[in-house]
């Protein structure tokens, strides 16, 4: 393991020295400028340049991913401007700050091509993670800021991932192969391989895309439990594949067979036990100081695992009649994920007189999976100068949430099992969209859409409580069937100008919201919670100049939330539910620059200042415990400011052999905690800033062999990614940044 670690550390400063080197050595004005390529994208339902689309995007092609191994969000959200990240659940991803913390409703859709994927409710997302597709499977990662009701509908009232997947292609033969290894501080080595070919057949009438990947992330956190003592446990395998058909019978017609499957085995988290802050907090319960309980990367838990399954099959029909496109989407998703967790801290009261008086070790397994099936037809043309569109749209959700809490001895053997919960589910919504572009002049366009959406849900639950534990949860029980259903009405504006064809000026003016919901009656818990709402406003400005050598990007916003969804947690049970705030209000700035003075040399940055707050206090409700913000509190998550730097260096060594090298630095701001429970004599606290500097350099050959070489976090800061203390019920928790890792990917394309 140190041998590699050398070895990779000795490759990556020779290339980073020699290429360096090369590049002093340069003419920069040999060749002369180059211009920055046209990014094209597809977030708003068509092909069309990024500086076209009215709307805040950033888009990172697969290659980028791939060259630095990058494969979930964790890895690369810094490097997104106003993403935020505070767990692994898609409910804990936000943009432009729209969250109020907890396990609520999903403020971000998430889109695999343009089927949304994984539930619109955090009842069926559970403990599911959020979906990171493996590069191999990419084309590129579109990130699209601010409501997207209108095209996306329910839970895209802060904007959308789109995962954009490779699609077959009936014109010519390609195939990629990839090995390669990493290596974190301190932690074991890990490995992936990664491959696709494209086959086009039939007289390029039909062509099937494949692409598969296995891999095993490195490991850092050492155990020093009882019974559950090791080194590097935190381990996680995850491996999958996507196969997709496209038949073109004639012109005009296309047919598309895509199924997609990933699988991820992991134990243990990353997150481990820190220190309370001595001083104290202002109302009891100390926040985390940050200083790790049992040493550096150092846990005392007992066996933790998460693993979990996502799986997507799609068909999409593509018919051009005349003037008129015809697009159906039907598509059929699943997702499941289960986390086991040693909840002792939480429920260790059970140990203890008057419930069960032995016992040391209280377990939970938490399972939620969620089935969807969706249905979207839509119908396109041009009559005169307006471009038209129009669809329906049909979705169907089911699945359930469960919990089991187990009460272990010190060596693992189980003595009871005091609490069971299934919290089955489903959700069902119809919506029609319209929207339309009027090319009123040959400078002047102005986008405008509707949607109508109506939504019907039922939440159950049953309990099965052994006799002891009922001093707690209460008696076994089958709670009544809780039902809601509501509507929502979505618009969106939007005038540009094109001072040229490469540079535009817009306003954007959109709705969005998330659906309301049922929650499980017990005691004084309102039996349902209305759906949220934001209006956004924006001015942004887009394009290229100075011959296309620089290219910007920047968007000046105001968002209006209320009604905002909160998750709140009954003190006496533990159990939670979701209410309604009142108002909350986003404010920034947003803006990215590309810029390439010379062939090869290109310098790529972003900043965003924030300011993501509550403008009025949340509400109290009578004989339930609730969540405490005042006017003017800030949003949890969100960062006043973050930025992002990148370099690269492309370098032309020999006819037949390229190089680069690179660096990127990021840089997020100190974060306000999630807000705490009344009942809890706690306080929110402050996670820090903090920075991160990856280097990155590379070899090409004329027969494409390549080899990647890449070093995060290169001076192993101690990131605060996020941390959590359960409203100060439980024993303080930090994800870090992961230590310094090494690696190197070999690749061959044909």
């Amino acid at each position: 393991m140190n041998t590699l670690r050398h070895s990779i550390r000795c490759v990556l400063a020779a290339a980073l020295c020699a290429s360096a080197g090369v590049a002093a050595a340069e003419d920069a004005a040999t060749s002369g400028p180059v211009a920055l390529e046209e990014v094209i994208v597809t977030a708003q339902k068509r092909t069309e340049r990024l500086v076209d689309v009215p709307a805040s995007i950033t888009a990172v092609s697969s290659e980028d991913l791939t060259r630095e191994n990058l494969v979930s969000v964790l890895d690369f959200y810094s490097r997104i401007p106003n993403l935020q990240y505070q767990c692994r659940q898609t409910y804990c991803l936000s943009l432009r700050g729209l969250s109020t913390g907890g396990a609520t409703n999903p403020t971000l859709a998430i889109l695999i091509d343009d089927v949304q994927f994984g539930s619109s409710l955090a009842a069926g997302l559970g403990n599911s993670r959020f979906p990171d597709i493996d590069p191999s499977m990419l084309e590129r990662v579109e990130v699209l800021r601010g409501p997207q009701g209108t095209l996306y509908g329910a839970s895209s009232l802060g904007g959308l991932i789109k995962y954009v997947t490779r699609q077959p292609q009936t014109d010519k033969f390609s195939a990629r192969a990839e090995v390669g290894t990493a290596s974190t501080k301190d932690g074991s080595t890990g490995w992936n391989t990664r491959g696709s070919v494209n086959l086009p057949f039939a007289s390029e009438h039909a062509a099937l895309s494949v692409s598969a990947f296995n891999r095993e992330d490195p490991a850092y956190i050492d155990n020093i439990a009882t019974g559950f003592v090791g080194k590097d446990v935190n381990k996680t395998h995850t491996y999958g594949g996507q196969a997709a058909l496209l038949i073109k019978p004639f012109e005009g017609l296309s047919f598309t067979l895509t199924a997609m499957q990933q699988k991820r085995d992991a134990d243990f988290d990353a997150r481990i036990q820190v220190l309370p802050d001595p001083t104290g907090g202002p109302n009891g319960t100390p926040p985390p100081n940050y200083v790790p309980a049992f040493g550096e990367n150092t846990i005392k838990l007992t066996s933790t695992s998460d693993f979990g399954k996502q799986e997507l099959y799609t068909a999409r029909i593509e018919w051009k009649i005349g003037e008129v496109n015809i697009t159906s989407i039907t598509a059929y998703g699943k997702s499941t994920g289960t986390n086991l967790q040693d909840l002792t801290a939480i429920f260790g009261f059970l140990k203890a007189p008057p419930f069960y008086g032995a016992g040391s070790v209280v377990d939970i397994a938490d399972t939620g999976g969620t089935r969807k099936k969706s249905e979207e037809l839509r119908v396109s043309g041009k009559a005169g100068p307006v471009d038209w569109r129009g669809g329906l749209f049909w979705t169907k959700e089911t699945g359930s949430v469960d919990q089991t809490l187990t009460l272990m001895d010190s060596g693992g053997a189980l003595l009871a099992t005091p609490y069971i919960g299934s919290n089955p589910f489903e959700y069902k919504e119809r919506a029609a969209f319209a929207d339309v572009v009027w090319h009123m002049a040959p400078q002047f366009d102005l986008q405008a859409g509707v949607r109508y959406a109506k939504n019907d849900q039922s939440y159950g639950g049953d309990t099965i409580i052994d006799g002891p534990a009922q001093l707690a949860f209460g008696p076994s029980s089958t709670l009544p069937l809780g039902t809601s259903g509501d509507h929502s009405f979505t618009w969106a504006i939007s005038p540009t100008y094109h001072l040229n064809p490469d540079l535009m000026l817009y306003f954007r003016a959109a709705s969005g919201y998330r659906p309301g919901g049922p929650n499980t009656p017990i005691g004084t818990i309102p039996l349902t919670y209305k759906p949220d709402r934001v209006v956004n406003y924006e001015l942004g400005l887009k394009g290229f100049a100075y011959d296309k050598k620089v290219g910007f990007e920047a968007a000046l916003f105001q968002i209006n939330w209320k009604d905002i969804q909160l998750q709140n947690t009954d003190a006496a049970t533990q159990f939670t539910y979701t209410t309604n705030g009142g108002r909350a209000r986003s404010r920034g700035l947003e803006a990215s620059v590309d810029y390439r003075p010379v062939e090869g040399l290109t310098f790529a940055a972003n900043a965003t200042v924030l300011d993501a707050k509550l403008s009025e206090a949340l509400p109290t409700f009578s004989g339930t415990d609730t969540l405490v913000g005042a006017s003017g509190d800030r949003l949890p998550g969100s960062a006043k400011f973050s930025s992002n730097l990148s370099v690269q260096k492309d370098i032309h060594l020999t006819s037949s052999l390229d190089g680069y090298v690179g660096a990127n630095w990021a840089y997020v701001g100190a974060r306000r905690s999630a807000f705490v429970n009344s009942a809890v004599n706690a306080s929110r606290f402050d996670e820090p800033s903090y920075s991160q500097v990856d280097l990155r350099a590379g070899l090409e050959t004329a027969s494409q062999w390549r080899v990647d070489l890449y070093a995060r976090n290169v001076f192993d800061k101690h990131g605060v990614v996020w941390a959590d203390n359960r409203n100060g019920t439980n024993t303080n928790s930090v994800l870090f940044l992961m230590p310094r890792t090494l690696g190197l990917t070999l690749s061959k394309s044909f």
